[in-house]
């Protein structure tokens, strides 16, 4: 029975996670547009898919960031192949690639260092992003929103998929070339989603690449057999990067009225930036926190122990220093793009990156600790206090998700009222009126922009926005 302890502990585990994740993708079917999706959506109805990508050549204003040029493509692809359900299966497509990304990362992870079952990593891979998105700063954005889940959220998932290409090179008896030919153009595609995430996937690269440059040179066979599909990935995102700082449509820029900080202050200021956040993280969420290190720390302690790595304990303190410093320097990165441009920290959804990095820099120093911890300390008292930790972690999971449950009126309200707002411009349209009153939709909520934005047109006059644009009539406004 002890020994079933922690498998049964784990497919319960499995069981309440899936339906978090599960409750979280249900919510997206209620989702409509907001804010820059209709200007996305109305651009890729009136020029075509290509075309509005192309956009990107241009300096006239779009209503968005133009250089951004995969987000554009992406933006315009789905409106015009898939229209509303798309963007409703936002949610479900976001978290599903997401998932598969992080097992798969992890599964060759793991085949190269210690044999873990699947069922395992994928209930870690599960935890990870469900309390990513239970505390990111900005869930519905990097979730629902498409503008918002694209730039951000699509990046990670991108470069997960780079990196499951890497690692199978890893794993694989013989590298396969025509990986590379993969690895290039979704290099490119993943760099040209936004700005602070192609930063981040850069950035990330580049230390792994790094570190595989000093693995191959002491002729550790892993690093020779995905050294080369591990470059062309970066010189891609490097490429991207390149892409997005060059293209004439950021003429824009010198039209807005920010201060741009010091180049050579941003280091600094980034570093100080990534502090705050992580101090701050911790002690404004300490609890969730507290229960994602301690079901990971658990799951190390649960990890088979047949082929034991036997960690010692200058190998651990290595291996945890390491890894914070990685996670510190990653959440740096994320910082370095607002620092320079704004002369600030990351917006909400910007943040939503570093809060993924802390979590899964936390997780993998809990999984360290916890395998050190099984191997130096015996005793079954040991096995059940990890299961009492677990089932604590699980009483905490399941009252977050009835929180997320309780989100559910707001979602269908919203839905309601985009429906009703949208035969009420149909049909006014239909009957030959092009200037419309519509009723506004509470955001508050959400904390994401409706079509109409908080002041100016359109509350006390009619206003050719991209709504308006989007449903072809002359002009939009507020219904008093």
């Amino acid at each position: 029975m002890q020994k079933r302890l922690p498998s049964l502990t784990i497919l319960l585990g499995n069981i309440i996670v899936f339906a978090g994740l599960a409750l979280l993708a249900y919510l997206g079917f209620y989702n409509r547009y907001w804010a820059d999706d209709w200007c996305y959506s109305a651009d890729a109805g009136q020029l075509g898919t290509i075309p509005a990508t192309l956009q990107y050549f241009d300096t006239e204003k779009t209503g968005y960031s133009s250089n951004r040029y995969s987000l554009t493509f992406f933006s315009a692809l789905t409106e015009n192949t898939l229209g509303m359900v798309g963007n409703q299966l936002v949610a479900t497509l976001t978290i599903s690639l997401w998932l598969i990304g992080l097992v798969w990362v992890g599964w060759n992870i793991t085949r190269l260092i210690k044999s873990i079952p699947l069922f395992i990593i994928l209930f870690a891979a599960s935890l990870l992003l469900f309390y990513n998105l239970y505390i990111s700063p900005q869930r519905f954005q990097i979730l629902y929103w498409r503008s918002g889940v694209l730039p951000y959220s699509t990046a990670i998932i991108f470069w997960l998929l780079l990196m499951g290409f890497v690692t199978q090179q890893m794993v694989s008896k013989t590298p396969t070339q025509r990986l590379n030919y993969i690895v290039a153009p979704l290099g490119f595609i993943a760099a040209g989603l936004g700005e602070i995430s192609c930063v981040f996937i850069f950035s990330a690269t580049s230390l792994f690449l790094y570190a595989t440059w000093r693995a191959r040179k002491q002729n550790q066979p892993w690093a020779i057999k995905s050294y080369q599909t591990l470059f062309v990935a970066w010189l891609s995102l490097l490429l991207g990067m390149v892409a997005l700082i060059v293209s004439p449509s950021n003429a824009r820029v010198a039209d807005m009225d920010v201060k741009r900080a010091n180049p050579l202050l941003v280091p600094f200021v980034s570093l100080k930036h990534a502090i705050d956040f992580i101090i701050f993280s911790l002690k404004d969420l300490p609890l969730p926190h507290a229960i994602f290190i301690g079901m990971n720390l658990s799951l190390g302690i649960f990890l088979p122990t047949e082929n034991a790595s036997h960690l010692t304990s200058k190998r651990v303190a290595v291996l945890l220093a390491f890894t914070a410093l990685a996670t510190y320097l990653l959440i740096t990165a994320i910082q370095a793009p607002s620092a320079y441009f704004y002369s600030s920290i990351p917006d909400p959804r910007g943040q939503s990156l570093a809060r993924f990095t802390l979590l899964l820099g936390l997780a993998v120093m809990a999984w360290i600790a916890g395998m050190w911890i099984a191997e130096n300390i015996k005793g079954q008292w040991l096995v059940f206090a990890s299961v009492a930790v677990m089932l604590a972690g699980f009483a905490y999971t399941t009252r977050s998700i009835t929180n997320i449950y309780n989100e559910l009126p707001g979602f269908i309200y919203r839905a309601q009222i985009w429906d009703e707002r949208d035969e009420i411009i149909k049909t006014e349209k239909a009957k030959g009126n092009m200037l419309i009153e519509v009723p506004v939709i509470d955001t508050g909520q959400i904390h994401t922009r409706d079509m109409f934005g908080s002041t100016g047109k359109g509350w006390t006059q009619f206003s050719l926005n991209c709504g308006a644009r989007y449903y072809g009539v002359d002009g939009l406004k507020v219904k008093q």
